[in-house]
């Protein structure tokens, strides 16, 4: 018979507590039955990350360099969440002390003053390195937030505005040079990219209330910057070339007009890999993502930026909360159950008031910094990420799942990892009523092995199903 691991958090303070679950050849009771059916396969898993930011870097910097090895440790060790993604904003983002980009000489087509500055070299790449020890493999993406603002319709890079002129112009031709020297300046510290979002969140650029860095794309323009300028330099360059070109960067609302129009163009889409989806919409329509992945079977959809806090009546960093491990696992949850194939924090760590952010666009994070007291807190969150990023391995594939009842506070997933491990996560939010429920999970393709185990009130569990049997 087979055995499972079950590890549960849940709002009374349980933090991925293990239990061993024996299967049992008859079925036992359960309030809820889920069944798996590894033969019917999904979208396979590439992982989870972080974001390099300079908030994340300011604030491992301000801790006992010990200490802010143990948060890297934490993150992306296998003994840790174990995190295959990171991403690295190019130049300043809300979340950076100051506003700057890497070349402030107005018309340097040729990118001649380019230079990488102060935030780079002290809390970006000390801190890749660091992580990239514990990992390896790990999987680097680079996402502007903003041009330089002299190449901009607004002279500045704070706040809207778009690149000027249009496609194959000198500027768009300087912007796509702009990503080339990043990778190379990057390079020479031994740090390579395995992909580049062509623009954070493209559609705030038109904004005209946003404060944020931005540059405005609308697909036909992404589209054609890809076609005319990036795709092409990306090719020609040596550390460039093999790089995965991701489009959109944005909510899910835009899907799939926005990758209908990128992708249907073969010249274009020659040079994309993939679509970036933020979860700020994730209470909209699954139809978004479900049709993007039915009109694009060829081009992966990774969640590229997830955060909880920073709403204007919630406080920004909420210890303890359990409602965001509950948000964070609803977010993951509904992304992966619609064809996204990875899911990326906003923030490795940030202060007790949600930053630094020189707009005071303060939010939460899975790690709290408190450098007086030479201490870091966990936060609920980081255990939400936890139950799938420890578990859910780099080339899983989600399988097929199903509950016999519907029941409205309780969410699933399942997973079938490379060395045939099954890993299925649940939530139960029970936030009306507490309830808990006995789950019983059978394999349809084996009808041996029924697993049992409580779900309780408010908890998120994972059942971890070895490949050994005897």
């Amino acid at each position: 018979m087979g055995q499972a691991a079950l590890y549960t958090s849940s709002n009374a303070g349980a933090r991925l507590h293990r239990d061993l679950v024996y299967a049992t050849d008859a079925e036992p009771f359960g309030t809820l039955h889920l069944t798996i059916d590894s033969s019917k396969k999904y979208q396979t898993i590439q992982g989870f990350g972080s974001t390099f930011s300079d908030a994340s870097g300011a604030n491992l910097r301000s801790l006992p360099d010990k200490l802010a090895d143990t948060v890297l440790r934490q993150y992306f060790s296998e003994g840790g969440l174990n995190l295959q993604f990171g991403r690295v904003p190019i130049a300043s983002t809300d979340f950076s002390s100051r506003v700057y980009s890497y070349n402030d000489v107005a018309e340097d087509y040729m990118m001649q003053n380019f230079n990488l500055t102060k935030e780079d070299f002290q809390w970006k790449i000390p801190y890749i390195q660091i992580a990239k020890k514990y990992n390896q493999n790990l999987k680097l993406f680079g996402a502007p937030w903003s041009a330089p603002g002299w190449m901009k319709t607004t002279k500045q890079m704070s706040g809207p505005g778009a690149l000027n002129g249009k496609a194959g112009d000198n500027y768009h031709t300087a912007y796509a040079t702009y990503f080339v020297k990043f990778l190379e300046e990057y390079s020479k510290s031994g740090i390579s990219f395995w992909g580049l979002s062509t623009q954070n969140q493209p559609t705030q650029g038109s904004d005209k209330k946003n404060k944020i860095q931005s540059t405005l794309f609308t697909a036909e323009t992404q589209r054609d910057f890809i076609k005319s300028d990036l795709g092409p330099a990306l090719k020609a360059s040596n550390v460039g070339k093999d790089v995965k070109v991701l489009i959109m960067d944005d909510n899910r609302g835009n899907l799939p007009k926005w990758a209908d129009t990128v992708l249907k163009d073969k010249d274009a889409a020659g040079f994309v890999s993939g679509i970036g989806v933020h979860s700020y919409q994730d209470s909209e329509t699954d139809k978004h993502l479900d049709e993007t992945n039915k009109n694009h079977p060829n081009f992966f959809i990774l969640g590229t930026e997830a955060s909880e806090g920073g709403g204007a009546k919630d406080p920004s960093v909420d210890y303890g909360s359990w409602d965001r491990a509950e948000d964070t696992v609803s977010d993951i949850l509904d992304d992966l159950n619609n064809w996204v194939v990875g899911w990326t924090e906003r923030n490795l760590i940030l202060d007790a008031q949600g930053g630094p952010s020189w707009v005071s666009d303060f939010a939460d994070a899975p790690i709290i910094a408190f450098p007086a007291l030479a201490q870091f807190y966990k936060q609920p969150m980081f255990y939400a990420i936890a139950h799938f990023s420890h578990f859910i391995k780099p080339g899983a594939v989600r399988i097929d799942h199903s509950l016999n009842v519907i029941e409205l506070e309780v969410e699933s997933s399942a997973f079938l990892n490379p060395d045939g491990s099954k890993v299925i996560i649940m939530v139960n939010k029970a936030s009306l009523v507490a309830t808990e429920h006995t789950v019983v999970v059978q394999d349809a393709a084996d009808n041996r092995n029924h697993y049992q185990f409580k779900l309780p009130h408010r908890s998120i569990t994972t059942l971890y199903i070895q490949t050994s049997q005897f």
